[in-house]
């Protein structure tokens, strides 16, 4: 299993606790946004390493922009869904 494959699947678990709606903002609020911050991290990571290894980057690039607006209510809930969909659709359909 290549880096980049196990870093999508850590941001996919990441991005599916973040989108359980009680347990998200929960967590979200109680580390201050921090989380968020986190979350942006480890999707700029994982668009380097699908840079770097000419893969899918969609899943990335939206996992950055709900990072960024994330800390509205309902909108981070439904981006944290999509973006979680996303990478699991990159996970399951490519071969990285």
């Amino acid at each position: 299993m290549s880096n980049l494959r196990v870093a999508k699947i850590i941001a996919l678990i990441f991005q599916v606790i973040l989108a359980i709606p009680i347990l998200g903002g929960t967590i979200v609020v109680s580390t201050g946004y921090s989380a968020l911050g986190l979350g942006f991290v480890i999707h700029a990571v994982v668009l380097v390493l699908a840079l770097k290894n000419n893969g899918a980057k969609l899943g990335a690039i939206f996992g950055m922009v709900t990072s960024v607006i994330a800390w509205i209510p309902f909108v981070g809930w439904a981006f944290h869904t999509i973006t979680a969909v996303i990478y699991a659709l990159e996970v399951l359909t490519r071969k990285e």
